[in-house]
């Protein structure tokens, strides 16, 4: 409990005191062991290894919170250079100081260290040293299998050893130098990149490392070339590819920048002189890519058929990603090209505003199919040759996702679950999800620019069932032709990456969390049966007393939800303030957990407010053809008149607050609204005109691409600058009649922090109640616990003390308010 007095310093030690569950759980090989992150300031970070088998759960506590296991006997922690093993047979535990790496050698149950002395050495699982190499100076690379590779020089030759722990022996040697070693993405194959004293070339070479390093493949590439090799259908084939980055003079007096430049400010994306093969590994044949000079060319995931085009061309950042256009079908046989033409994203929506999906392209795991969208809304079927096959004549389908057989696409969507019969060309909803959104849990991708692998691995498939409007989760589990309910509906909301399960999908592990409950860990059995196996022992008693109550309204023809938490102490006799946070859809953050260390959207420090006797409401705001700004108007007042029907709010103390695009709606609601008592407004965009014609130096490109995402105008100020100006702040600033907070960070490269100045300056120039915080060390958002946002959240409780708690004893405030007085 905060003393009365909400001293700053009381505020931080009592946040310290609550550790809570996170990270990314990890889960062993065959599902035996879970690993779990836990965060606590007081007794130190650490990870807990949970067994998930009998009914006596085994804990074991492990000093680090980056952990990997080895197989289902061990677990390898590190920080820094600080490394520990647990024999998850014995308990026993091995410490060791002074490492730059650690490895693991799955089949052999070994683990490897590479230490700051530049020892390699390796021990098994009872913590016995087997090998010790010394004068370790080069790259050192694992198939996390058995074995381990190492760069070294030796008498002007450079090296790849190969270690186990039993052995070592050089599979390769070269009179050159060895720039670059990976291996491909099957782990089949090492690729080795050298830098050769040839004036136009080096070397691309290929070796087997489970045949004694036997060369493979040896192609001179062009000189300081960066080379990717992308698996066709499991390494039956790879496509090549070698491009040299184009490099250009810095001037240290000027930059110019060209109004035709698809690549403006972005040169080092720039690729010249490239060339691209596939390699047949089954005969070791090799041919050429020949396309038009500049083109580039991408995997189809077919050995015959490739995509090519022009990088950029007709880019002018109007969208986030440069489009697909004038693609065209290169046929390796007949060395001949089929213009496909162009292709946009198809859009996807998400639990907050419209997003698009990262690819245009989907292709099957057997090469013969890819998918393709020329309007962004409707999908067409191609075969590899680019012969159009079907278009698919419905709207809202979204990730595609291809049958392990390639006899069918999967489409998630936010109204069920749909496949698509390619022989019959026949659309069909699965009936899984009716009304709600769909994702696809257990699908493989693989990513080549434009183009994606889309597909499931076995003929099992894991799907989320999404209710938008109630914010519950389930998991259906496609499995013999038959859908099986494996975790039932739920209010609590799964963490990050907090579905896990076992290989042949029997068994079911989740990181629930909820606003009054800390995240833990459960399983869930055959039928469904929800257990808790682990959480951490966190205490947290005072969650258990918030309330929290959902107010439905409509706005702009939509129905929408507002949370709103009560006080923790809440008297039905009394009323309190209220503060509203504002950003966009809201109502799936409704069974997040009210951590007093959750400190997102900055500043806003939820459970914090609560404890201090205020309530705290959130609102969903969404975009209609009105613009954001006066969409958001409507939607907060119909919100507003919603939740004030509670008799325990007081009407006349209620603020406003939101951060970067919930800054934005905060600005220009305080330009448009007498229902504030006081508004705080962070890192927001306060001209949406100037904005517009700003250069975004985060994102690397012209600004007015982020209006035709977030901000959903869709189109530009010379076609409707009427709409522009009704929804820029700035232009209404004279018109705040409420004392306003603003800050920004003056590192902040996504809303520059000459956004916030402006709204200064013009609330500044017509005599308005301002007070402008300017971080000199601030980014867009700030780490919790950093100076920024420890100084800011002091700040913020202190103003709605002031304005809404009647706390006038704060000096800083004072400064602003009582001057005016004078």
């Amino acid at each position: 409990m905060i003393s009365a007095q909400g001293h700053h310093d009381t505020i931080t030690k009592w946040k310290d005191k609550f550790a809570t569950l996170g990270g990314v759980p990890k889960i062993s090989s065959n599902g035996n062991w879970i690993g779990i992150h836990k965060t606590n300031k007081i007794d130190g970070n650490c990870s807990f290894v949970i067994s998930t088998k009998g009914t006596t759960k085994t804990i074991h506590k492990i000093p680090h919170s980056k952990i990997v296991f080895l197989k289902e006997e061990g677990v390898l922690a590190q920080t820094g250079p600080n490394v520990e093993f647990l024999n998850l047979i014995t308990g026993k535990t091995y410490k060791y100081e002074d490492n730059l790496k650690a490895y693991i050698l799955e089949k052999l149950n070994r683990y490897a260290l590479l230490t700051s002395d530049h020892h390699l050495r390796i021990f098994d699982t009872s913590g016995k040293l087997l090998w010790d190499m010394t004068e370790v100076d080069g790259v050192v690379i694992t198939d996390s299998k058995s074995k381990l590779f190492i760069k070294k020089e030796n008498a002007g030759r450079s090296q790849i050893i190969e270690i186990t722990g039993d052995k070592e022996k050089v599979i390769y040697s070269t009179q050159n130098s060895i720039r670059k070693m990976e291996f491909t993405a099957s782990l089949k194959q090492l690729v080795i990149t050298e830098t050769t004293t040839d004036l136009d070339n080096d070397k691309l070479i290929v070796i087997d490392p489970e045949n004694s390093g036997k060369k493979l493949l040896e192609l001179n590439i062009p000189k300081q070339a960066e080379v990717e090799l992308n698996e066709v259908q499991e390494g039956k084939a790879y496509l090549i590819s070698a491009r040299v980055k184009f490099t250009e003079e810095k001037d240290t007096i000027l930059e110019i920048w060209y109004g035709n430049d698809p690549y403006v400010n972005e040169h080092y994306k720039m690729f010249i002189n490239k060339k691209f093969w596939i390699w047949h590994t089954k005969n070791s044949k090799l041919q050429e890519i020949v396309v038009p000079n500049d083109n580039e060319v991408n995997s189809l995931n077919n050995d015959r058929y490739f995509l090519t085009y022009p990088p950029r061309k007709d880019h002018n950042f109007v969208t986030s990603e440069p489009e697909l256009n004038a693609a065209k079908i290169y046929d390796l046989k007949s060395n001949t090209l089929t213009d496909i033409g162009n292709f946009k994203l198809v859009k996807r929506l998400s639990k907050e505003w419209p997003l698009l999906l990262n690819h245009e392209v989907f292709c099957s795991a057997d090469g013969k199919w890819f998918l393709a969208s020329k309007d962004g809304v409707k999908w067409i079927l191609y075969n590899s040759n680019g012969k159009k096959e079907i278009l698919i004549d419905k709207t809202g389908l979204e990730q595609p996702v291809f049958s392990k057989n390639g006899d069918y696409v999967y489409f998630e969507s936010s109204d069920d679950l749909w496949s698509f019969n390619i022989k019959q060309k026949k659309l069909t909803s699965l009936s899984v999800g009716k009304g709600k959104m769909t994702r696809i849990i257990n699908y493989v991708s693989k990513r080549d620019n434009y183009t994606m692998i889309s597909f499931l691995p076995t003929e099992r498939m894991i799907v989320e069932i999404y209710d938008k409007e109630k914010n519950v989760i389930s998991y259906k589990l496609l499995d013999s032709g038959k859908w099986k309910l494996v975790i039932p509906p739920m209010k609590n909301r799964i963490t990050m990456n907090g579905l896990m399960y076992n290989p042949d999908m029997t068994s079911f592990y989740t990181m629930e969390e909820n606003y009054n409950m800390p995240p833990a860990l459960y399983s869930y059995d055959t039928r469904g049966q929800k257990h808790m196996i682990f959480d951490g022992n966190i205490q947290d008693n005072r969650a258990k007393k918030i309330r929290q109550e959902i107010y439905g309204y409509s706005a702009l023809g939509k129905n929408l939800n507002g949370i709103l938490y009560y006080p923790i102490n809440f008297d039905p006799k009394d009323k309190y303030p209220m503060i509203v946070l504002v950003y966009d859809m809201q109502r799936h953050l409704s069974n997040h957990y009210l951590s007093p260390n959750r400190v997102m959207p900055e500043g806003s420090q939820i459970r914090t407010l609560l404890e201090r006797g205020y309530f705290v409401y959130l609102p969903d705001t969404t975009v209609s053809e009105k613009g954001p700004g006066l969409s958001a108007l409507e939607c907060l007042n119909n919100a507003l008149d919603a939740v004030l029907n509670n008799p325990n709010i007081d009407h006349t103390k209620i603020g406003l607050c939101g951060q970067s695009y919930g800054g934005y709606k905060t600005n220009f609601i305080a330009t448009h609204s007498n229902r504030f008592a006081a508004y705080i407004s962070g890192a927001g965009i306060s001209n949406i005109i100037s904005d517009f014609y700003s250069y975004n130096y985060n994102f690397s490109k012209p600004n007015y691409f982020i209006y035709n995402t977030v901000y959903q105008m869709h189109t530009t100020i010379s076609e409707d600058k009427y709409r522009y100006i009704k929804n820029s702040p700035i232009l209404n600033v004279e018109k705040v009649n409420a004392p306003i907070l603003l800050w920004a960070g003056k590192n902040d490269t996504t809303v520059p922090w000459n956004q916030t100045m402006e709204f200064y300056i013009g609330l500044r120039r017509y005599q308005k109640d301002v007070v402008a915080l300017f971080f000199k060390n601030g980014n867009h958002s700030f780490l919790n616990s950093s100076p920024e946002e420890l100084a800011l959240s002091s700040k913020v409780l202190d103003w709605w003390d002031y304005f809404l708690l009647n706390k006038k004893d704060i000096t800083w405030i004072n400064n602003q308010i009582k001057k005016d007085a004078q």
